[in-house]
């Protein structure tokens, strides 16, 4: 039987019981048996119990001869129904009270017990910590190799970064030389056609190949720059190039500026049409990104009437100009092949030319800068004559360049004097 019909029978009988009698005193009431129930005294104690033993009082009733006769009165349903079943309800409710209380009581000792394992369980963490830290700080050694180890880390970092740089670079060099041998290598098939398609399609590799490294030459303008000491000429508008080896013995290089009592504009002018315009050359590649700031170019020097009948030289070379507020950049690639005698020989060469204005904001600077490399042979040997002859004919190129420097200078006085004259 459970709890709730055992609650609901007892309630009942005690139904039952209040109806059929009224008890003579009030401790009958607390004598009645319950288990479960728990009533307070007084709560009988209430005016309808009176009545109660009243009804419940035998009556006379006249009936011909007989006398009285007693009989039970017959219980009243009324209010008084409703006022019983009211303290019944009363009764329930203390008793639901009081075990709510007993598990809200034990639930707290409960949760006391939990909060005190698990203040011992912190004060045990925290207490392991601290015996660490106190380890490491009576260790020295500990802490100088931890300090070594990180600064060891970070090196390795940036030592795997610059692999990765090192190795993005090979690759383009790898197929920039690849193009190369495709462009120069000798074809054996006698169809013209299929040769003039070799050619074409080699040539475009090269070119596409040169145009990338551009933009990335351009953003390393003033970080290349910063760090060259520019030899500035004693007279105006006057351009020379003498390299030398840089430090490391890698590269050739040379380093001039100039200055040019022109305004920005005109200067910018000149410099285009001398840089982005050669008569010698023909541009070899349609597929040009930005074709009015980028001209490729692709022609043939010969000196041997000067130097010999193997002075000659095939460049190929791409240039673009880039205009920013304060200054324009113009950045170059130029891989050089020797001919004849001198096959197998090449030079590959990036240039920075910068036109600025000077610091009074009364004239122009023109700084170019140019950097060397040498493939297919060294000039640190001494038995290697052919490339002392091949360095004889880069000279006589590199005066050529200056010398259309120096024309579109001139042109530029005669420009000035015609105005003038006007």
């Amino acid at each position: 039987m459970t709890f709730k019909q055992q609650m609901d029978m007892t309630n009942s009988a005690l139904a039952e019981f209040l109806f059929e009698c009224s008890p003579s005193t009030p401790d009958s009431i607390h004598m009645a048996p319950s288990r479960d129930l728990i009533i307070e005294p007084d709560i009988f104690s209430l005016p309808w119990s009176n009545s109660t033993s009243q009804m419940c009082q035998t009556s006379p009733i006249r009936s011909g001869n007989a006398g009285p006769t007693p009989r039970r009165a017959q219980p009243w349903v009324g209010n008084e129904s409703a006022e019983q079943r009211y303290e019944i309800r009363i009764a329930q409710a203390a008793i639901r009270q009081k075990r709510y209380h007993l598990k809200t009581k034990e639930e707290r000792k409960m949760l006391k017990r939990q909060v005190t394992e698990l203040s011992a369980v912190l004060g045990k963490l925290q207490g392991s910590q601290a015996r660490t830290y106190a380890i490491i700080a009576r260790n020295p050694a500990l802490a100088a190799w931890r300090a070594t180890a990180i600064h060891q880390k970070a090196r390795r970092i940036e030592s795997e970064t610059k692999q990765v740089q090192l190795r993005a670079f090979v690759a383009r060099q790898s197929m920039q030389i690849r193009s190369m041998n495709g462009l120069l290598q000798q074809c054996r098939v006698h169809d013209p056609v299929a040769l003039l398609e070799l050619h074409s399609s080699s040539m475009a590799m090269l070119f596409k190949t040169l145009m990338q490294e551009l933009d990335p030459l351009h953003a390393m303008t003033n970080k290349i720059t910063a760090g060259v000491d520019f030899k500035l000429s004693s007279l105006l508008m006057q351009f020379a190039m003498s390299r030398h080896w840089n430090r490391d013995m890698t590269f050739l290089e040379s380093s001039h500026a100039t200055i040019v009592p022109f305004g920005f504009d005109d200067t910018c002018h000149a410099l285009s049409d001398a840089l982005l315009t050669n008569p010698r050359g023909q541009i070899c590649y349609d597929g040009i990104m930005d074709p009015e700031n980028t001209r490729p170019f692709k022609y043939h020097l010969d000196f041997s009437q000067k130097l010999g009948d193997s002075a000659a030289l095939a460049k190929h070379t791409v240039m673009r100009r880039y205009v920013e507020p304060d200054r324009v950049v113009f950045v170059s690639r130029t891989l050089a092949e020797g001919q004849q005698d001198f096959k197998g020989m090449y030079t590959n060469e990036t240039t920075w030319h910068v036109l600025r204005r000077s610091t009074d904001d009364s004239a122009m600077v023109l700084e170019t800068y140019t950097r060397l490399m040498l493939v297919g042979f060294s000039l640190t040997s001494q038995t290697d004559a052919r490339g002392d002859e091949f360095m004889k004919v880069l000279a006589r190129a590199d005066e050529d360049e200056v010398s259309n420097i120096m024309v579109m200078f001139e042109r530029m006085l005669l420009d000035e004097t015609r105005r003038i004259c006007l």
